[in-house]
């Protein structure tokens, strides 16, 4: 109702409605006041407005909208719009929106999404769900469109219009149409022509410019490493030839061998080694603070981007609706693709950390140090981190918390001891005290 109101009535429009509204209220007594007479002229202005907004608006037109590949949470994002009027017609005073998906919640989440400060709330905010409601509808927005006034379209002319908008929020940003809207003769109604154009950008979580931690990290042997050579690692040099023994790849057949006896004759080659990291992220939110989550994303996001400018290659694994391993390096996806990843992840409520164990188990070797952020301390991250410990391979664990000296000391009582590379930071002092100096 609000959207279709804020569409439909231009600013005159609004204040003839209040005009109608008080003229009416306070005139009631046409035998002691005059504002009836202000009560049907108004009501004649939106009358005569109303019929006419029903009039007709159609004319041929093209929109495209040129953007660019990304989008990160609170740096302005800047695209142009090409319009062209297809019509015969000059197209003057026209207010350009933009169209998203339908952003209203499922019945769902608004029962268990809750609002990050909905704690602050009265009992009958919570009762109505208001605020939460408002919320979940601004973060499936992603961020807000201003509308935005057309110069004059010549008929059969292009014109090019920068648009700007803020993301607030993680995720895809799924365009669904383009709105234009004219005012009517009077100027209280809108007249509203749709225009299809399906589009979508990706908005990338925040990042904070973070210190890598010191990770001591030595190159691990992979076996069949050999898919990385090209690009990290020590050089695929040719070692010797063998007999070919059945499941061996038909890209290391050494054909000239091949051609002279008639047999198949394998390629061998040195193995791999080369640096890998894990950064393992734990999604499973105990507390129920969005805030906390979107802090972690934040984080993992950061040590993407700083881990990224060495050579190594860089695991993220996750829980979500089951367990997710990505890699990233040069051969590999790039970091923009893990930071896409990130910008979808959600947070999960049925699956907690315990699930990587078995993946981490049959991989642990492969690894050269690990960076670990945990939303909680319970005995699932204890695990890992012993699992790391004794398998004598850096790493570096980050529990994020809203309350820091309980934290901390609920690590100590688990651990018997302080660890220096266990550190408990809250989740709005990451920068401060992580930050790169």
């Amino acid at each position: 109702m609000r959207l279709w109101r804020k569409r439909h009535f231009t600013p005159a429009g609004m204040m003839m409605v209040w005009v109608v509204f008080l003229s009416g209220l306070l005139g009631f007594n046409i035998l002691k006041t005059d504002l009836y007479q202000v009560l049907a002229l108004s009501f004649s202005f939106m009358g005569v407005s109303i019929l006419l907004s029903l009039l007709p608006f159609k004319f041929k037109i093209k929109i495209n909208r040129i953007l660019p590949e990304y989008a990160t949470i609170g740096d302005k994002l800047t695209y142009d719009l090409e319009i062209t009027n297809l019509s015969s017609k000059t197209r003057k005073g026209l207010i350009f929106y933009e169209d998203v998906l339908d952003p209203r919640p499922s019945f769902k989440n608004l029962l268990f999404k809750k609002e990050p400060l909905e704690h602050t709330r009265n009992i009958w905010d919570k009762k109505t769900l208001y605020y939460r409601w408002q919320w979940l509808i601004h973060r499936n927005m992603k961020a807000f469109f201003a509308p935005i006034t057309l110069p004059d379209l010549p008929p059969g002319k292009k014109i090019r219009v920068t648009a700007q908008l803020t993301p607030l929020y993680r995720g895809y940003i799924h365009f669904s149409s383009c709105t234009l809207a004219r005012p009517d003769a009077i100027g209280l109604f809108n007249r509203l022509l749709k225009v299809k154009k399906t589009q979508k950008i990706v908005v990338l979580p925040k990042q904070y410019k973070l210190e890598n931690p010191d990770l001591i990290s030595t190159r691990q042997y992979h076996p069949g490493g050999i898919n990385f050579a090209s690009s990290i690692g020590n050089c695929d040099e040719f070692m010797s030839l063998r007999q070919y023994r059945p499941g061996d790849p038909l890209r290391n057949v050494h054909w000239r061998s091949f051609a002279k006896t008639n047999e198949l004759v394998i390629k061998e080659f040195e193995d791999e080694h080369f640096v890998r990291h894990a950064l393992i992220f734990d999604t499973f939110l105990h507390s129920g603070n969005e805030t906390l989550f979107e802090a972690g994303v934040s984080t993992a996001a950061s040590y993407i981007t700083s881990l990224q400018a060495h050579e190594s290659i860089l695991d993220l694994m996750f829980v979500g609706n089951q367990i997710y391993s990505f890699s990233s390096g040069r051969g590999l996806a790039q970091s923009e693709k893990m930071l896409e990843i990130l910008a979808c992840v959600e947070a999960c409520e049925d699956k907690t950390i315990l699930e990587l164990l078995p993946l981490l188990e049959s991989n642990i070797k492969k690894f050269s140090g690990s960076i670990c952020i945990f939303l909680d301390w319970e005995q699932g991250h204890k695990k890992i981190y012993q699992m790391f410990k004794q398998a004598l391979i850096p790493i570096f664990v980050i529990v994020l918390t809203q309350n820091k000296l309980q934290m901390e000391e609920t690590i100590f009582q688990d651990m018997n001891n302080s660890r220096a590379d266990i550190k408990v930071i809250h989740y709005n002092h990451i920068q401060q005290e992580l930050g790169a100096a």
